[in-house]
C-alpha cells in the first residue's frame, strides 16, 4: 500500500541532481548515520474472491476530503467465514496503490454483518471507488 510511495521516493532520490564538486571525505569524528526506515504494511490478498457476499456497498467523500466505505457482508455458506475487504480510490493502473483493508471475522453461516472503513486514502482529485472482497476462512 505504501510500497508505491516508498518506491517513488527512492526513484526520485536516485534522480536528484548533484554538483560537480567532489564529495567531502568524512573526518575521524564523523559517525555514520543510518536513516530510520519503517517497513510498509501490506495485506496480501489471500483467500477466495467473494464479490457475491457484498451488499449495499457505498463509497462516499465527505466535506474535509476524507472517504468512507460501508456495506454489508452476507455469508450464504454453511460455516463461519472471515472476509477481507479492500477499498481503493483512484485510477486502477494494475500496480501498487494506496488502499485500506479491513478484516471482518467470523460471519456466521447464513448471517450478515455491516462494516465501515473510515479514512480511505484517495488522491486530491478523488476518483472511482474500487472494492475487493475475499473469503479467507
Amino acid at each position: 500500500m505504501r510500497v508505491a510511495a516508498v518506491a517513488l521516493l527512492l526513484v526520485l532520490a536516485a534522480c536528484g541532481g548533484g554538483s560537480d564538486e567532489p564529495a567531502a571525505k568524512p573526518t575521524a569524528t564523523t559517525a555514520p548515520t543510518t536513516a530510520a526506515t519503517t517497513k510498509p504494511t501490506t495485506v496480501s490478498p489471500k483467500g477466495t474472491p467473494a464479490p457475491e457476499a457484498l451488499m449495499r456497498f457505498r463509497c462516499d467523500k465527505y466535506s474535509k476530503g476524507t472517504w468512507k466505505a460501508s456495506g454489508f457482508l452476507v455469508n450464504g455458506g454453511k460455516a463461519a467465514v472471515t472476509f477481507q475487504v479492500t477499498v481503493f480510490i483512484g485510477e486502477a493502473t494494475g500496480g501498487e496503490q494506496p488502499a485500506k483493508t479491513k478484516q471482518v471475522p467470523n460471519v456466521g453461516a447464513g448471517g450478515s454483518v455491516g462494516f465501515a472503513i473510515n479514512k480511505v486514502p484517495a488522491p486530491e482529485a478523488g476518483g472511482t471507488c474500487h472494492v475487493q472482497v475475499l473469503a479467507t476462512k
